[in-house]
């Protein structure tokens, strides 16, 4: 219910997620196991590897700050970038990784 994606669509993310680490990730979520994938693979996904704020954008989506993700973290991030995110949200996100160095 929080994402923009079809079911399908997040089998598919959820696929994606699962093969970044197949070691710590288990195909079967029924008892909520709490996983981080680190950002050191999260990183390295080609939707990320080339943009300069890449760790940037994986510590605005991941709990505490340090750009490992949970499949939650995961599925808002590519939420929030899918052409479906309403503008005012990608602007919200927009300015929390690129301001992330002014301190007021």
């Amino acid at each position: 219910d929080c994402t923009f994606f079809t079911r399908k669509e997040i089998m598919r993310l959820f696929h994606r997620y699962q093969d970044l680490a197949p070691q710590l990730v288990p195909l079967d979520y029924t008892t909520c196991p709490d996983v981080k994938v680190p950002y050191e693979l999260i990183g390295s996904m080609p939707e990320l590897k080339d943009n300069p704020f890449r760790q940037r954008i994986a510590q605005v989506f991941s709990d505490d700050g340090d750009g490992h993700m949970t499949l939650d973290n995961f599925l808002d991030m590519f939420s929030v970038m899918s052409e479906m995110a309403p503008r005012d949200l990608k602007a919200y996100y927009a300015f929390k990784i690129y301001t992330f160095h002014i301190r007021i």
